[in-house]
């Protein structure tokens, strides 16, 4: 059966199941060039059926992501339109009356400016008002059945965590039977966190819903009121979080610590704050920037890891995965694989939102098939490029500034060797948000020459980020301190690193506090970058590399020779590699 998955609510995305395998997953921003895009992805769903080679007419079923999103979601895209302003904005002259003052606000009228009316593609017929989700969501099946042509009958709409624990689920280990999943983000159907049991690889289980986990939300305008943008840059502030003084950050970490709390596998407030924003903003006035990081990022990894330790004690169950936008935060992943509790513990790339339309594509081919048979064997389920198709964009894109010349591997190990920064575009994309060294700027990371280079004249970014390092499988325990043997494949886990890594890839480390997020690499995952960083630890000894995202700041990740090309001519690298070409820029 071909089943079509579909998020077509913030990091909106879409995927491909043909008969029982995940043939392609693909986020829409990558092809609209807003980042956090929202609404149908339209772009997203011809690339997945480019992909396989089928057309609409094959598509048997198509499952939707999130059963109740409100038509003022469709007109006002917070997440990829709004600005920092904007969202303070928001918090001014809408939740603070609404909360406080108890007044009637019009959303869509305070940002009138930022209104999609015009554009809506939904029939307006089906809705009532702003917030009618179950008008809204006849809408939307109405606009997916006319649009792909496809019997209404055939369209199915999952429950939001119950995709994202499904989506977690597909990188089970098939020798692990027994597990947990966890699933906690903002908001999503009404709920904000979930439980579940897996036993002896029969039907999942619920055992909690919850919407007393404030978690995200908390980090969330914790990253508002250090002026970074929420839902995007929560990152920065767990990036940033090390650098403070435990000693002099103790008064912050009071404030967050009493109010929400864990209460055996659920949460309650000690403290209820009416709000998570101007509660927290009134009491932090004062408090320094990486104080309030470090206060926020404690208080997370202590209710993270409590909430685990409480499932695994009721349960019995000792294999965990964790799913949704919290789970992007690789510090409180790392506390939870230092749980004695803890046998194993899987992230899977991506579990933000836009995994969402992997994860019900994958519920609704349970329900038609009554079967498991779906594995997530390695995210490069994007799309993908030849040297074929690059020798015809070579043609079409000639300067004068720019050589092209067709290079071996061991070239671009040995500029890599030599301190030199590198594009490098190659083979399917990679799903999610992080750059798995298909969609990467890679550099040596030993020394840390290339932190200020890359920061500098490329990423443009905050100095205090730290970058990540792609490490050959047979020397993962050269670099990280893994006693357990946790898999880490895909940025999504954080580690101590050994004496080695701190002399070998120190560029790839935090700075602060040399911790890291591997992409351990291996052969059959990605021949050929797992050849190139061969290459290089034949030249240098080391069998590791630094890898970022390929894209500048605030940009999506690049996903077509195109786009690299046009990131590449607008910062500072010399150097740009797709599919076996090497494009340099002139020192003139």
């Amino acid at each position: 059966m071909i089943i079509l998955g579909i998020n077509d609510g913030h990091q909106s995305s879409a995927a491909l199941i043909i008969n029982g395998k995940l043939v392609a997953a693909v986020a829409e921003e990558r092809f609209t060039r807003r980042k956090n895009e929202h609404g149908y992805p339209e772009k997203a769903i011809e690339a997945c059926l480019s992909i396989s080679g089928i057309k609409e007419k094959d598509i048997e079923h198509i499952a939707i992501a999130t059963k109740s999103l409100p038509p003022s979601y469709f007109r006002i895209r917070r997440d990829s339109d709004f600005t920092i302003k904007d969202f303070w904005k928001e918090q001014k002259d809408y939740w603070y009356p609404t909360i406080y003052e108890k007044k009637q606000i019009n959303y869509t009228e305070v940002f009138k400016d930022k209104d999609y009316e015009k554009n809506f593609v939904y029939d307006k017929n089906f809705i009532k008002h702003d917030l009618d989700s179950e008008g809204m969501r006849r809408a939307r099946e109405a606009y997916v059945s006319k649009k792909l042509n496809i019997d209404i009958k055939k369209i199915s709409f999952h429950d939001h965590h119950e995709a994202h624990a499904y989506y977690g689920l597909l990188g089970k280990s098939p020798a692990i039977k027994d597990c947990l999943i966890y699933t906690a983000d903002g908001f999503g159907d009404g709920y904000n966190a979930s439980v579940w049991k897996l036993k002896n690889n029969q039907k999942l289980e619920n055992i909690l819903y919850t919407n007393n986990c404030h978690i995200g939300r908390m980090y969330r305008y914790s990253t508002l009121l250090l002026g970074m943008k929420p839902a995007e840059h929560e990152y920065k502030v767990m990036g940033l979080a090390p650098y403070a003084n435990p000693k002099f950050a103790n008064e912050a970490y009071k404030v967050y610590m009493e109010t929400l709390q864990v209460n055996g596998l659920d949460f309650k407030y000690n403290k209820t704050p009416p709000d998570n924003f101007f509660y927290f903003k009134k009491k932090l006035e004062g408090e320094r920037f990486d104080n309030i990081a470090y206060a926020i990022q404690k208080r997370t990894e202590e209710l993270i890891t409590l909430w685990i330790k409480n499932g695994i004690k009721l349960t019995g169950i000792k294999n965990v995965i964790f799913s949704g936008g919290v789970a992007q935060n690789i510090k409180a992943n790392k506390k939870v694989i230092e749980l004695s509790e803890i046998e194993s513990f899987y992230v899977p790339p991506g579990p933000f939102d836009e995994s969402l339309s992997v994860g019900a594509a994958f519920m609704a081919h349970k329900k038609l098939e009554e079967t498991t048979q779906v594995f997530f064997d390695n995210p490069y389920l994007g799309t993908g490029y030849n040297k074929k198709d690059i020798s015809i964009f070579i043609k079409e894109n000639q300067e004068s500034n720019i050589t092209v010349k067709e290079v071996s591997l061991v070239k671009i190990a040995s500029l890599l060797a030599k301190g030199e920064i590198i594009g490098w575009f190659n083979g399917r994309m990679e799903f999610g948000s992080r750059a798995l060294g298909a969609r990467s700027i890679i550099a040596n990371a030993k020394g840390t020459d290339a932190i200020k280079k890359i920061n500098e004249q490329v990423k443009r970014r905050d100095f205090w980020m730290p970058f990540a390092p792609s490490i050959l499988s047979y020397r993962s325990k050269d670099y990280i301190i893994n006693p357990k043997n946790i898999e880490a494949k895909w940025m999504t886990l954080g580690f101590d690193s050994t004496e080695l890594a701190q002399k070998d890839i120190k560029a790839a480390l935090h700075p602060y506090d040399n911790t890291l997020r591997p992409n351990i690499v291996y052969k059959e995952d990605n021949k050929d970058y797992f050849n190139l960083i061969t290459e290089f630890e034949k030249i240098t000894g080391v069998g590791a590399i630094l890898n970022t995202s390929f894209n500048l700041h605030g940009e999506p990740v690049v996903e077509s020779p195109q786009d690299a090309y046009s990131t590449f001519k607008r910062c500072g690298l010399k150097y740009l590699y797709l599919c076996g070409y090497l494009f340099t820029k002139s020192d003139k």
